[in-house]
């Protein structure tokens, strides 16, 4: 079973049980990582899902439609919405402790066992 990141309460209501972002925003943290290893680290998980932008709006720009499909992403270990890189690169989000040492312990590498079972992707309504 995967541990989720990147959902927030501020998707809407099906995401009521969620942690808001905002629990998240750290400068300080945000500003100590490696952003170039980490962004391409977050960017290049496998996909294993699909939905629709409708279904993840973009938090800090609400007036934002969004059009064509959304990714979930994981490493094998952890699962997070495609645009956290986003959050992380322009909003200050901290990843929790336990996935950011965990990607350095693995030198910001994702096995390519995980990045080829995207075949067998699952699209969400």
């Amino acid at each position: 079973m995967y541990k989720e990141f990147g959902f927030w309460k501020e998707y809407g209501s099906h995401y009521s049980d969620s942690p808001s972002i905002n629990s998240y925003r750290n400068k300080l943290i945000n500003e100590s990582y490696d952003k170039d290893k980490l962004v391409n680290y977050l960017n290049s998980g496998g996909i294993v899902a699909a939905s629709s932008k409708f279904n993840f709006p973009h938090i800090f720009f609400n007036n934002t439609d969004r059009y064509g499909e959304f990714l979930l992403l994981t490493d094998g270990f952890w699962i997070w919405p495609e645009d956290l890189a986003e959050y992380v690169l322009g909003f200050d989000v901290v990843l929790p402790d336990d996935w950011y040492l965990h990607i350095i312990k693995n030198n910001y590498k994702i096995s390519i066992e995980i990045k080829s079972e995207q075949e067998y992707i699952d699209w969400r309504d």
